[in-house]
């Protein structure tokens, strides 16, 4: 796959971004990514994928070079496609950050479930910096944020340091660079424990999407379903 490397590593999937220098994202890749995490997703073995980038970036955004050859529209519609792809999976979806995360790879650490961080890691869009505003990839840090932190980065084009994205919610874990690997599969371990994590993420997922009272609804249907399905 074009700039995607996966690696099995027990019950999780390691899907690595390598498209130096700074794994920037362009359709070929994201097509990449969506197949392989929709191939974690269906593996019988794999309760988790991994989300990391090669060299010192975990990504960096966009490729500007290979976007500037092709069809913006098709860039969109592959990381609407992705976005759309992340909260459908039964997996938990990890991001280990072993470095700046910026832009669109800000989206990806977004739109994962836990975040670990190596020291010294950026995270956050800058876009707004360069003259122009992140549509596509706001959406996750948006949902994700909250409006006053979201805002206050997307406005002033300023990311975060591993710490404050800690502090505010959007890491799990900070730790050292040589430590990350390690801190990642305590995560994987940690989270996957549930017998029951496929359905549960995507119910999650679901209720997150609507409004509080149809959520409610929604949860109270598949809490009946629970004993409906285990009654003889």
């Amino acid at each position: 796959m074009d700039g995607i490397r996966t690696e099995l590593r027990g019950n999780a999937s390691w899907i690595t971004l390598d498209n130096p220098d700074v794994n920037g994202l362009h359709p070929g890749l994201v097509a990449g990514l969506i197949d392989a995490l929709r191939a974690a997703d269906e593996h019988p073995d794999v309760t988790a994928v991994v989300l990391t980038g090669a060299g010192d970036v975990f990504c960096g955004g966009v490729d500007a070079a290979r976007l500037g050859q092709g069809d913006p529209a098709e860039f969109g519609e592959a990381m609407v496609e992705l976005f759309k792809t992340l909260p459908a999976l039964g997996v938990a979806v990890i991001a280990a950050v072993n470095g700046d995360a910026l832009m669109s790879g800000f989206s990806l650490v977004c739109a994962s479930d836990i975040v670990v961080a190596a020291e010294g890691a950026r995270l956050g869009t800058t876009e707004s910096s360069l003259g122009a505003w992140p549509m596509v990839a706001s959406v996750p840090v948006l949902h994700t944020l909250g409006r006053h932190h979201a805002f206050q980065n997307i406005l002033t084009g300023e990311p975060f340091d591993a710490q404050r994205a800690y502090e505010i919610g959007v890491v799990n874990e900070v730790v050292p660079a040589d430590r990350l690997r390690t801190a990642t599969e305590s995560w994987v371990a940690r989270a996957t424990r549930s017998r029951v994590l496929a359905g549960g993420r995507r119910n999650a997922e679901r209720f997150l999407s609507l409004p509080y009272d149809e959520a409610l609804e929604a949860a109270l249907t598949e809490f009946v379903n629970l004993f409906t399905r285990s009654t003889p």
